[in-house]
């Protein structure tokens, strides 16, 4: 007898919180084979095709395409252990499911009353992880469709709902910027700091509601009547876009992004600063490796593995820069994965090189490249983009000599590697050479850790990098 086992949102990493269903590789009814692909989903770091962890028969797809839902959501449900073809029993254990955005919602069906029977006395509303707001989605021809029709995608997060709870918000009143209105956690932030210019516009006939209305006390007699509140300022106006003007649609991870980097930004207290490196010996060691590297690897030999050594080097000595800052206290985390900025026609990617200390230059090359070239054809799996303790970013490669990065949320810190550069130097003996230097930019979370700390990081790996020389292997 078949059983019923339903497949969620998978994790795709610590900052990731929900995704996009992009394409429905199967479809209802269809046969499902262990690992065959079942759903495309899209989040900010990697488009990837979900595989099925179960044998049996896709009986209801959950979620649409087009939707975001959040991490664990549920996307589909199976009948394990089914042929391809629903038997009796399956459709009779559908009936007794309740609609697909019923299950969506956390919405209970309520059995069928039996005649004469009395009827039940109410049960107290549980709230779901997810949860439907009761706008009506709005035509295409700027008319409202039925009440009954409500729209998936205006669904709520966990967080969110968290969050209006905590203040008393209604979120049907939150302006949404999510996919097709979506209200997300930078929403409601927004609308805490100014109600007025995040409220959706009321339909004829309301007045402007903020904070969800409490009992007002009764006047006392003979009370002067309470000062009007001031008016809300006006809300700030937005920029159409002009005749010569075109708008680009913001893609699920261009979306995501900006949510995510936002967030980084204003919930992380970051300090920055910059450190000289003479770079002239790893150089030189590059040219003298490059051309041979080429022919026997088959990629090019860039500076970048040699950066990510000396850095990964460094963290060993100084673990407080491989954290997590978290409010029950900082994760010192004793494995050294690496984040590294992927520049794709879809935005910022940050692939994750594993254990970047346990390799050579050599294998560090082969694995960069790989990601890379991953990462630009979204080709990258979800083991790709998970787990990274720190990020280096080679910014350098675009001509920068100075930067000052965004934190990725999940670590303490990042580092950014500028172009290299040749100048004249004094030497120890008062002489001047032409050196080849090249900058070293780190933004580091002031809650984990203090200025002393990164700084003698940063002396750290300055040092490495100093240290490299023609002479040396690079495997």
């Amino acid at each position: 007898m078949a059983s019923t086992t339903t497949l969620n949102m998978p994790d795709v990493g610590e900052s990731v919180t929900e995704g996009t269903v992009t394409r429905w590789i199967k479809h209802e009814g269809d046969a499902v084979e262990l690992d065959d692909p079942v759903v495309e989903i899209e989040t900010e770091k990697v488009t990837v095709e979900v595989p099925s962890p179960f044998e049996g028969r896709l009986a209801h797809i959950l979620v649409q395409e087009g939707e975001v839902v959040p991490i664990g959501a549920p996307l589909a449900e199976f009948d394990v252990g089914a042929e391809a073809a629903p038997t009796a029993n399956n459709k009779q254990q559908t009936a007794k499911e309740p609609a697909s955005a019923s299950r969506a919602n956390g919405a209970q069906t309520p059995p069928t009353p039996r005649v004469g029977a009395q009827p039940a006395a109410p049960t107290p509303a549980v709230a779901p992880a997810l949860v439907a707001t009761a706008t009506p989605a709005p035509r295409g021809d700027g008319a409202t469709s039925p009440a009954g029709e409500m729209r998936r995608t205006r669904q709520h997060s966990p967080v969110v709902l968290k969050l209006a709870a905590e203040h008393g918000i209604d979120l049907s009143l939150v302006l949404g910027t999510g996919i097709d209105g979506r209200v997300t956690r930078q929403d409601v932030m927004r609308y805490l700091e100014n109600p007025a210019a995040y409220t959706v516009s009321p339909a004829a006939g309301e007045g402007v509601v903020g904070v969800a209305a409490k009992t007002a006390p009764m006047p006392r007699v003979g009370a002067q009547p309470a000062a009007p509140a001031a008016a809300a300022p006006p809300a700030p106006a937005a920029r159409a876009a002009g005749p010569d003007d075109e708008v680009v649609p913001l893609s699920p991870t261009r979306r995501t992004i900006a949510a995510r980097m936002l967030d980084a930004h204003q919930s992380m207290p970051v300090a920055w600063m910059v450190v000289e490196a003479d770079v002239t010996g790893l150089v030189r060691l590059r040219e003298a490796n490059k051309e041979r590297f080429q022919a026997t690897e088959g990629v090019p030999l860039t500076y970048l593995p040699f950066l990510v050594q000396a850095i990964t080097g460094a963290l060993k000595e100084h673990p407080a820069l491989n954290a997590t800052y978290t409010d029950d206290g900082i994760i010192v985390h004793h494995r050294r994965h690496i984040g590294v900025a992927v520049a794709t026609d879809a935005g910022l990617i940050v692939p994750v090189v594993r254990d970047a200390d346990d390799r050579s230059v050599a294998g560090l090359a082969r694995e960069i490249v790989g990601l890379g070239a991953r990462a630009r054809d979204r080709k990258l799996g979800l083991d790709d983009v998970r787990g990274a303790t720190f990020t280096v970013d080679n910014t350098g490669a675009f001509g920068s000599i100075m930067s000052q990065p965004i934190i990725p949320p999940g670590t303490a810190a990042i580092i950014t590697t500028e172009a290299i550069r040749r100048e004249l130097r004094v030497a120890a003996d008062g002489s001047f050479a032409a050196r080849d230097v090249m900058n070293l930019c780190i933004s580091f979370d002031h809650r984990a850790l203090d200025g002393a700390q990164a700084g003698a990081f940063m002396q750290t790996v300055r040092h490495n990098i100093e240290a490299f020389q023609p002479s040396q292997a690079v495997y």
